[in-house]
């Protein structure tokens, strides 16, 4: 098995400016730098979304608490029940270290949802 190699931001951007380069074969690109196509299209995505980051080995996720409870058989305030063959309304909370707490909907997209995560992350 071949030990991972984690690559810098710096060699990140370096890798991912020559496959964006006109002309250019993001799978030579990857080649020519020992890395999977699939990888460096996946920084490439990252890029895009504002979330590429340095990593070390070291370095691990931020984690938060995430508590399960029953769903309510009332909707959170502000947004529009969606009610499944129980009746009861599903939907996602957030909440946040500082008291905040958001509520959505099941009906709301999982592209929203992502891009709230992104935003909080910032």
């Amino acid at each position: 098995m071949v030990p991972r190699h984690f690559r810098s931001l710096a060699e990140k951007l370096k890798m991912i400016g020559e496959a964006r380069a006109s002309g250019a074969s993001v799978a030579e690109v990857a080649r020519k730098h020992g890395v999977n196509a699939n990888l460096l299209f996946v920084w490439m995505r990252q890029q895009e979304q504002g979330v590429l980051v340095a990593r070390t080995r070291r370095s691990r996720p931020k984690l938060l608490a995430v508590r399960v409870g029953a769903a309510v058989t009332e909707p959170p305030a502000r947004t529009e029940p969606m009610s499944g063959a129980t009746g009861r309304v599903e939907y996602v909370e957030i909440s946040l270290p500082d008291g905040t707490c958001i509520r959505a909907a099941s009906a709301v997209p999982m592209e929203r949802l992502e891009q709230l995560v992104r935003l909080l992350r910032r």
